[in-house]
């Protein structure tokens, strides 16, 4: 009995069981704090009959939300709920890609070589490190994207007629020529010296000849100032007659100045011009963004089986390449014949697919009544919705472009000014931080190894790629993760331009069915989700890029 009562009290001595009973009593203190903190708001939701639950996300919402394509206010709460967080994921997937090209791309202009590039990089990034996000988001929002009105909206490219001249394909090819010629040869190759200078020089004596008037010949080309050209040419050339490569590139200058002029006076070169009507393609006012989409018709599936089919070879084909350099060391251009593979299948796909046979009669909704129509009928007169217009499309993929309705646009895709705001402060303002990782990243790389790859004869370019930035890379990815935590909740800051993210879509939830415990546990749920999996895809990133020890 004396040994048990001593184990006992033994027992309740040892620190690590104090300390586990200490965590234990902490523990059940904070479980009954919050119970009766739950409590406590449940019983005064309760009186006000606003007792907390998710069955209020089934009610109509009745409420719009700017820019949404596949909402309607007799849609639900969940249907709300889902479309404010679609526009938040958008925001964060593309502000992720773009600040982090953007940093790493300052990152490097921070330790350039030239004072104007570096000091520009520097005064930008202390800017916008030290300037709240939310006065930025305004800044871009009023004044950055101070657009025109819709009926005047900027457009690419601009509506009209656009001739381009036929005697530019004979430019393009005489360049071609001259790349073919000059391909392989020394710099100081007296043909590589003469070609392009004689080619340039003809070109400019024919364009500037077009461009005094409709007739070539006129006295301002064989007068007084064209001579003069040419005598100042000559001179230079018996200047320079020491020099080979300068010499003969003002040969080249001089013969293409008289072969130009001979070329005008002969009427060799066409005047003619191909007729382009141009219709805008994109169109950027205070209202948004428009641009034109691409979509999947009813035959997408069938050709997506052959493209499928094509990435499958171009896999074997790099997969069979591979192993055979790694066997002979033969090199061959496996990446060139996976993306003819692709290239290949897809065309071929395109055409056994537009082939297939269409219904030659349609049944279309005429003044209210169903009528059986011919298709192209129902095509020329717009009497197929936009539904039944892919489903009778002869091609994979239909484009749709922005047709202006006065105040709307009709087809396309289209982003609310807000958004283009937002996420351009969003990248500007964290890419200024990643900028400050990538730098800091990129001074921890030994300067042993850059000597070294200057040694083996590596370009700035190959060193950056392949020695420098792959072991700057396991101090850049950890700090990195947490800019990109920064940017994925800095995002909630959209409802300053009116942005319909999830946060101001719950806020109108919230308004409308009172649920507001709810409300604000569902948006926790999802920031914390969107976190969780940035974190895990980092810290996946960052074990890859560790160095392996034993």
């Amino acid at each position: 009995m004396s040994k048990s009562r001593f184990s006992l009290l033994g027992l309740l001595t040892d620190i690590r069981v104090l300390q586990i009973i200490g965590q234990v009593i902490f523990l059940i203190l904070v479980v009954l704090a919050i119970s009766g903190l739950l409590d406590q708001i449940f019983a005064a939701l309760a009186s006000r009959n606003l007792t907390p639950n998710f069955t209020f996300l089934q009610n109509r919402a009745g409420f719009e939300i700017a820019g949404a394509t596949n909402y309607t206010p007799n849609d639900s709460f969940g249907q709300a709920f889902l479309v404010g967080l679609g526009n938040t994921l958008s925001v964060i997937t593309i502000g992720l890609i773009l600040t982090t090209l953007l940093g790493i791309l300052v990152g490097i202009f921070l330790l350039s070589r030239n004072w104007l590039i570096r000091t520009i990089s520097r005064v930008l990034v202390e800017i916008l490190r030290n300037t709240p996000l939310l006065v930025q988001i305004i800044v871009v929002f009023f004044f950055v994207l101070a657009l025109p009105p819709s009926n005047a909206s900027i457009t690419f490219p601009q509506e009209g007629v656009f001739l381009l001249p036929l005697r530019y394909a004979g430019y393009l090819a005489v360049l071609i020529i001259g790349w073919q010629i000059t391909r392989g040869l020394a710099a100081e190759d007296w043909r590589s010296a003469l070609t392009f200078p004689l080619i340039l020089s003809a070109i400019i004596r024919v364009e500037l000849g077009f461009s005094i008037g409709s007739d070539p010949v006129t006295l301002e080309i064989v007068t007084v100032p064209y001579l003069a050209v040419m005598v100042i040419l000559a001179g230079l050339v018996i200047a320079f007659w020491r020099t080979p490569s300068v010499r003969f590139a003002l040969i080249g200058i001089l013969i293409g100045q008289g072969l130009g002029l001979i070329l005008l006076n002969t009427n060799l070169i066409p005047a003619a011009a191909a007729r382009f009507e141009l219709q805008p393609l994109f169109y950027l006012n205070n209202r948004g963004f428009y641009f034109p989409v691409l979509q999947a018709t009813a035959r997408f599936g069938l050709w997506a089986l052959f493209v499928v089919v094509g990435i499958v070879i171009a896999a074997a084909i790099l997969v069979y390449f591979a192993r055979l350099k790694a066997e002979t060391g033969k090199d061959a251009p496996s990446i060139l014949y996976a993306f003819l593979s692709v290239i290949g299948f897809a065309v071929i796909g395109w055409i056994i697919v537009s082939a297939q046979p269409l219904p030659s009669s349609v049944v279309v909704d005429v003044n209210g009544a169903p009528e059986l129509v011919p298709l192209e009928r129902a095509r020329s007169e717009g009497l197929l919705s936009p539904s039944d217009a892919l489903l009778y499309a002869a091609e994979p993929l239909s484009a749709s472009v922005p047709v202006p309705r006065g105040l709307r646009y009709d087809g396309g895709g289209a982003v609310s000014r807000g958004y283009v705001a937002l996420l351009i402060a969003l990248v500007i303002y964290t890419a200024a931080f990643i900028a400050e990782i990538v730098r800091a990243g990129i001074l921890a790389v030994p300067r042993g190894q850059l000597e070294a790859s200057r040694a083996l004869g590596f370009t700035a370019s190959q060193t950056l790629r392949m020695v420098i930035l792959p072991q700057a890379l396991r101090v850049i990815i950890p700090p990195l993760g947490n800019q990109y935590l920064n940017l994925s909740k800095n995002s909630s800051l959209a409802i300053a331009v009116a942005y319909p993210d999830i946060y101001a879509v719950m806020g109108t939830v919230i308004n409308q069915s009172g649920q507001s415990v709810t409300g604000i546990v569902l948006i926790m749920l999802s920031y914390l989700i969107i976190s969780l999996t940035i974190s895990a895809v980092m810290n996946w990133v960052n074990r890859r890029f560790q160095i392996v020890t034993r």
